[in-house]
């Protein structure tokens, strides 16, 4: 064969052999090191978004407690702002679910449409009080924006409890 010694070609076989799996071996290695740094930034990532949406989460309940009684009240109730600063921004990279789990991502999207609703009548009224007061049925609009900013308000303060607990557990998971 070729004139090349056996003892020769055995030789290189067996590097070859052992070069290979070196290769693999660290291939598979450098896999489980990077799978592993991912899933450490997920859980950072996840960790800061929690603390985030808690914090908003907190200081809207917050002020909806404390603007509910004048729309309870008074037929104009009074303006104020809810942030969802920090749910949009979460939701901007397109893969909070992956990060916090699809369950958690739920209950969040139904909180934090409640506040959406609650800051779109909010701003409806609030335009309401500058328009002419000669409008058709004017008192009925603002009756009905209140009782929508009020009912959203309910269903934004019966699901904090329950959103906030689901945020802690997660937390508990890290």
């Amino acid at each position: 064969m070729l004139g090349i010694n056996p003892e020769v070609l055995d030789a290189i076989w067996v590097q070859t052999v052992a070069s290979l799996v070196g290769v693999f071996v660290g291939a598979l290695a450098a896999l489980a090191t990077n799978r592993h740094a991912i899933r450490s930034r997920q859980r950072q990532r996840a960790r800061t978004l929690l603390r985030i949406l808690s914090k908003e989460l907190t200081e809207n309940f917050e002020t909806i407690h404390a603007a509910k009684p004048a729309y309870e009240t008074t037929d104009w109730g009074k303006s104020f702002y809810l942030s969802t600063i920090s749910w949009e921004t979460a939701l901007a990279s397109g893969d909070l679910p992956e990060i916090l789990g699809y369950e958690l991502s739920d209950h969040l999207a139904v909180q934090y449409g409640w506040l959406a609703r609650i800051r779109y009548y909010v701003d409806l009224m609030t335009r309401l009080w500058f328009a002419p007061k000669g409008i058709a049925a004017y008192e009925e609009i603002q009756r009905g924006f209140r009782e929508a900013i009020v009912a959203a308000m309910e269903k934004a303060e019966a699901g904090h409890q329950e959103v906030m607990q689901h945020l802690r557990l997660e937390e508990m998971k890290l």
